[in-house]
């Protein structure tokens, strides 16, 4: 178990190692390389936008380019990063298209991706020194040159297995699904039936065990028998396979009470079908719409919850949030999420796919299916 005063030395210690990185004054030094003695040119390779997917994205939609970089020549103010794990978010997706809330990428443009690296050489004027572990949105390659702003790359936590950094403490991950569970509507609690869909995922599956944790009755909502019997053997909690067919009968079969509290990362039919059921002063936390994400956004075609009227009918409350609204709640996020991570009260499944080169195959798998947790590319 871990002490209050355990908790308190861990703070200490990030406090003491943030400062060091950006509180200090930053001295000007040459040109700082990680292995003086390794080839100053290495074989950048880096998927880009070739095309906009028309529906799902499909792995000819991108293209590997290669090309020469030069990383003992650093501009003054940027690092060069060698990549070693990058992270997969559905919400990556909604980035290829011609508009996106997130920031369209341009047609040639790189595949957005956050990863985790190491600071291979850094100009003059950088905080960060070669060696230094990072992680930001570094793009599908497998080295990468950028100029540290207030979006990043920001240190790893230390003394933590970096993975964590992409999953359960990652602000698309852990964080989104700890805020969306406890801070945006009033949260669950014993004696409430809580429905999560895409809960076999990153986010959805966090969602579950914190639900899981307040006493609640919780369902998992997700597609095919392998994402199926992680939820009931491994997470232990109820599931429904939306694949295979009658999704309200087999909500109707596992809550006959009706439901107290959707998390939603489908969005579609499964949203539809959870308020069809939902109880009086029921809550709705949109945190996403999976289901909508190839193509269908901004462009007039997105299948909207056609049963709203259920939520003035029962006196009920939907509401969406995007956690970079929510930047208050991070500190004590990340802090549950440690303790409960350390105590082994909660995991996150974590599938890896092998090599930069299969980052396209791993992005269609993330949307067909089969894999389940939060898939991780080893570059």
């Amino acid at each position: 178990m871990c002490s209050s005063y355990t908790l308190l030395s861990f703070l200490v210690l990030i406090s003491a190692f943030f400062a060091s990185k950006f509180l200090l004054p930053a001295k000007e030094l040459p040109i700082r390389i990680l292995n003086p003695s390794d080839p100053c040119t290495v074989t950048q390779k880096t998927w880009t936008l070739t095309s906009r997917p028309s529906g799902p994205f499909k792995s000819t939609d991108a293209t590997l380019e290669t090309s020469s970089l030069d990383v003992c020549s650093p501009s003054p103010n940027s690092l060069i990063i060698k990549t070693s794990t990058l992270g997969l978010d559905a919400f990556l997706r909604t980035m290829l298209d011609a508009e996106a809330f997130h920031g369209a990428v341009n047609l040639t443009g790189d595949l957005p991706a956050f990863g985790v690296g190491t600071v291979v050489s850094s100009g003059v004027n950088s905080t960060y020194s070669p060696g230094d572990t990072v992680m930001g949105m570094l793009g599908a390659s497998n080295y990468v040159e950028m100029i540290p702003s207030e979006m990043g790359p920001f240190p790893v936590l230390p003394f933590l297995p970096t993975e964590l950094s992409l999953g359960l403490l990652s602000l698309t991950t852990g964080i989104t699904a700890h805020v969306g569970i406890y801070g945006v509507l009033k949260p669950p609690r014993k004696g409430d039936t809580v429905v999560v869909s895409a809960a076999a995922g990153a986010v959805g599956s966090v969602a579950v065990q914190l639900a899981k944790r307040t006493g609640a009755k919780v369902i998992g909502v997700a597609g095919g028998e392998i994402k199926n019997y992680y939820l009931k053997e491994e997470l232990g909690v109820l599931a429904v396979d939306y694949k295979a067919g009658d999704l309200g009968g087999q909500l109707d079969e596992l809550a006959p009470e009706g439901i107290d509290f959707f998390f939603d990362g489908a969005g579609g039919e499964v949203l539809d079908e959870v308020l069809r059921r939902i109880n009086y002063n029921a809550r709705v936390v949109i945190c996403g719409a999976a289901s909508q994400y190839s193509g269908n956004l901004n462009v007039g075609v997105v299948k909207g919850p056609s049963e709203y009227l259920k939520l003035a009918e029962k006196d009920s409350t939907m509401k969406g949030f995007v956690v970079l609204n929510y930047m208050w709640r991070v500190p004590g996020a990340m802090l549950d999420l440690i303790y409960l991570w350390a105590t082994d009260k909660i995991e996150l499944k974590e599938s890896w796919v092998e090599g930069i080169e299969e980052f396209p195959n791993a992005m269609v798998k993330m949307f067909s299916g089969g894999m389940v947790g939060k898939i991780l590319v080893k570059v």
